[in-house]
């Protein structure tokens, strides 16, 4: 699929900037704002324009008129492309809006930034901006955010992720039916159909693209004008003939080709009346019928050359190579092969330049071994990028759509899960009073019989008893330490984060639910562990992929303060061949230390970072809320386990906090 066919998907990226309700506006900022939408202004003048604007903004102090307007000012840059300006002004704007605790405009500077990036052509760089801006949103479930999915999947598209793209952009369409949004709607339709035609998927495709041409007729005229209504039309038709086309059904094809020069919008001398002529010359040669076919390209070629549409001048010479070809003149197939490669090489088209060097293998005889060459080097180059984009692009997780009954049966399950857990940790307390009871009996026992030894077997028993005092608190400890740290810490956790997920009802919030019923399973677990042995973590045994289980551990922390939560994990360390003893003791500290947080920090941001310096693990955990004084906090049970387990590892702990400074917990030990 030629890029021209997603591209009309959009056809103008525009920025829109929501004025905040109740702000005053600006009479000389508005006015040189509205001067650079003027179509016959110059991008120098339009530059500076909005750079009185910027220097007009620097004057005012940090609110919502002025970080409104820093938005429109740097959507300014961005539509006159001037990208290097509107991402210091997006900058400019996350920055105040972090500063103020301002969501909305963090989440509009973040995809204010991703639209230049991807403008830019860096689109893994994009994709990280429309991510960052969808974690904004999604909380607050606002409005842009069915927009800044949209565009995430165009990413996905044009690295030929497709089964990703057709996912967002289903997440999108269903939000933008939602919002009766009837042109993001036509969006989304069209970037579902081009996902699924690069997949193979004939009948779905054509299935898509039959409802976004009757969806034109659902847009308003305030949306789109009915030229543009049209030139959508023809569009729909032309990306029709090319699925047939990819099918080998070309009747059907020219047939929809021919619809779609019939437009008013595909007159002579335009962009889309020189691609259709080419595709319709194209549908005809490989249909067989090859008298109509250079009469077309040629007329397609005069038109692309006068617009310089290098990506039609590409096409159109590699039409005319194949039908010189067939005709037995290599000649001319080889020197229409040859502009049509430059044209490639000019739009980066990889794709297209494969394509034509193995035509010119074939053609170009004498020549051969060095197209091939080409041929062999290009490929295995684009299948490494290929494989690196899709590690990088595929780690995307996506919500799938719940059944009403699901979602009931859900509920009843995550409530019978809280009341058996009630129930089993007081059967363990239960079971603790007992085992403590009995071994102070047997230590009354013992004294008594030692009253009646001699003086060498007093001696012995004294010692014995030492031995046994000793052990006794080395398990009390240990069974408080696992009560804090993993079954009360856990459940304290989870109930905040049911508490908080509770709140919502959407499809997000019942599959992070589903997360947390697993997390009291786990739990159920532990309990029962912790009151047959006392002596191993169920959890650890159980869970094999250790690396996930701290995923899940410090991504689904939520608290009142709204803190992001990161983990930063090194893929070097070997957690299957590390002893459980050492899993249980890193999971603790990393527990204790996230709930410490949840609990004082008040923080915005907390990251944990675990990675391998040599024959070190060495572990980070750090936040930047409000930190306390170390010397005051040092005998807290919290500080205690944490020391605890760092002396189980022999390894050296450093707290750095002070108050305002946030708090920064150090762990390092050796394998």
């Amino acid at each position: 699929m030629n890029r021209f066919v997603l591209l009309v998907a959009a056809i103008l990226v525009l920025v829109s900037c929501k004025h905040d309700e109740g702000a005053e506006k600006l009479p000389d900022v508005e006015k040189w704002l509205q001067i650079t939408r003027s179509q016959s202004l110059g991008k120098e003048d339009v530059e500076k324009y909005v750079d009185s604007v910027d220097a007009r903004l620097s004057e005012l102090p940090n609110d919502s008129i002025t970080r409104y307007y820093y938005r429109k000012a740097s959507a300014a840059y961005f539509n006159a492309g001037i990208y290097d300006k509107s991402l210091k002004v997006s900058r400019k704007v996350f920055d105040m809006a972090r500063y103020e605790g301002d969501t909305i405009s963090m989440g509009k500077a973040a995809y204010l930034q991703g639209l230049v990036y991807y403008n830019l052509g860096i689109k893994d760089t994009a994709l990280q901006y429309y991510q960052k801006a969808e974690r904004y949103y999604k909380p607050i479930n606002y409005s842009d955010l069915s927009t800044v999915i949209l565009y995430k999947s165009y990413v996905f598209h044009d690295v030929g992720e497709y089964v990703l793209c057709e996912s967002e952009a289903t997440i999108a369409l269903k939000l933008f039916k939602e919002q009766k949004k009837n042109y993001e709607i036509y969006q989304c339709q069209v970037v579902i159909a081009s996902a699924l035609s690069e997949q193979e998927n004939t009948d779905e495709a054509i299935a898509y693209y039959r409802q976004a041409l009757d969806q034109i007729e659902r847009i308003s005229a305030t949306e789109n004008s009915e030229d543009q209504k049209e030139f959508f039309r023809a569009i729909c038709y032309h990306n029709i003939g090319s699925v047939y086309e990819k099918g080998k059904q070309y009747t059907q094809a020219i047939q929809q080709y021919e619809k779609a020069l019939a437009s008013p919008q595909a007159a002579k001398g335009t962009l889309l009346n020189a691609r259709i002529l080419g595709s319709i010359a194209k549908a005809k040669f490989l249909k067989g019928e090859y008298a109509p076919v250079e009469p077309l390209l040629n007329q397609a070629l005069a038109t692309s050359d006068s617009l310089n549409d290098k990506e039609g001048l590409m096409l159109e010479n590699m039409c005319l190579g194949d039908l010189y070809m067939h005709r037995k003149d290599t000649l001319s197939a080889i020197k229409f092969y040859k502009r049509g490669y430059k044209e490639a090489n000019d739009i980066n088209s990889n794709t297209h330049k494969l394509e034509i060097l193995a035509s010119l293998s074939a053609a170009d005889v004498k020549n051969s071994p060095k197209y091939t060459k080409e041929y062999v080097a290009l490929d295995d180059d684009m299948q490494r990028t290929a494989l690196k984009n899709r590690n990088k692009y595929a780690r995307i997780e996506y919500e799938t759509d719940q059944l009403k009954g699901e979602k009931e049966a859900l509920i009843r399950k995550n409530s019978f899960i809280i009341g058996v857990s009630l129930i089993v940790l007081l059967f363990v307390a239960a079971i603790f009073i007992i085992y403590y009871l009995n071994s102070r009996n047997k230590e009354l026992v013992m004294l008594q019989e030692q009253q009646k030894a001699n003086e060498e077997i007093y001696q012995l028993m004294f010692e014995q008893q030492e031995r046994v005092e000793a052990a006794k608190t080395d398990e009390k400890n240990r069974i408080a330490m696992e009560l804090h740290d993993g079954i009360l810490n856990s459940i304290y956790a989870v109930r905040l984060n049911l508490e908080f997920s509770n709140r919502k009802n959407t499809e997000e919030a019942i599959e992070k639910r589903k997360g947390y019923i697993k997390e009291l399973q786990f739990l159920e677990t532990e309990i029962r562990a912790v009151s047959h042995d006392l002596s191993r973590s169920a959890k650890l045994v159980q869970g094999k992929d250790f690396a996930h289980m701290l995923e899940f551990l410090v991504t689904t922390q939520k608290n009142n303060f709204g803190t992001h939560f990161e983990l930063l994990l090194d893929k070097a360390i070997d957690w299957e061949n590390m002893p459980n003893t050492v899993k249980v003791n890193i999971y603790r500290i990393i527990q204790e230390a996230l709930q410490n947080i949840n609990k004082y920090a008040e923080a915005d941001q907390a990251y944990v970072d675990v990675h391998k310096d040599g024959r070190q693990i060495v572990i980070n955990i750090h936040d930047n809320g409000v930190g306390f004084d170390t010397t005051k906090a040092s005998g807290g049970i919290g500080m205690k386990n944490l020391k605890q387990r760092s002396a189980a590892l022999n390894a050296q702990l450093k707290i750095e906090s002070s108050p305002e400074n946030g708090t920064n917990i150090n762990v390092q030990f050796s394998i």
